[in-house]
């Protein structure tokens, strides 16, 4: 079929084109960009208990270059790193999220392939002596604090059996970007890790031979669990 159209019609044909295509060429996309997740920061606010005068003058923890002062009631706040130190200049202290809970057997974990920690789970002071914070009374599990850092925010679930030192393991932890409170439960045979919220008063920090965990008779390791493994075994 042969369609004729008129100059007349041609024209308004055109002329509608034109316009079609201008509208078009007028439209502009916009693009939300994925907002960037809130960075937690990271200050730990202790009192070693029992203290008397002179029996620490500072704490650190282990690998990080910063510490803080203790005063003569056994007070301190320690400031921990941005994200922006975390990620350069302790990079290499960083641990593989999948290591963290150590040598287990049948381990299966959800998490970023690229996610690292850096959990601070004890104290030294300026006197060698290691200090940590239990937050529950009782002999068993024992309990204690954790200030680990997170490269990224997300979700992780883990589940293990029999891992060296903690025992069995299956848990869910959602961590901010920066610094996280995780309690840590154990009693050798079992462990729980739960997400909590960092202290904003000065909470207790403990010597290592006055804690539950020293009259449980577990050892010192089962803060450090990772470096059971081979490749942290150097750190």
């Amino acid at each position: 079929m042969t369609l004729n159209l008129t100059v007349s019609s041609r024209l308004t044909l055109l002329t509608g084109l034109t316009a079609l295509l201008a509208a078009c060429g007028n439209t502009t996309v916009t693009i939300t960009p994925t907002p960037k997740p809130t960075e937690v920061a990271g200050l730990i606010m202790g009192k070693i208990t029992p203290f008397t005068a002179g029996d620490a003058n500072s704490v650190a923890p282990d690998y990080l270059k910063i510490s803080a002062p203790v005063s003569t009631t056994g007070q301190f706040d320690l400031g921990l790193p941005k994200a922006s130190v975390m990620n350069t200049t302790y990079n290499s202290d960083l641990v593989a999220i999948k290591d963290v809970f150590g040598s287990c057997t049948d381990p299966q974990i959800t998490a970023p392939a690229d996610m690292e920690v850096f959990p601070i789970n004890y104290l030294t002071t300026d006197k060698n002596q290691r200090i940590i914070s239990e937050p529950t009374a009782g002999s068993t599990p024992f309990t204690y604090r954790g200030w680990w850092y997170s490269n990224k925010e997300a979700t992780v679930k883990f589940k293990g059996t029999q891992c060296l030192l903690l025992g069995d393991t299956d848990t869910t932890l959602s961590f901010k970007l920066g610094w996280n409170l995780v309690l840590v439960s154990t009693d050798g045979n079992t462990a729980t890790y739960t997400m909590s919220t960092q202290p904003t008063t000065h909470v207790a920090w403990q010597p290592f031979n006055t804690t539950k965990m020293a009259s449980l008779g577990l050892s010192p390791n089962v803060l450090t669990p990772w470096r059971v493994l081979p490749q942290y075994r150097n750190r």
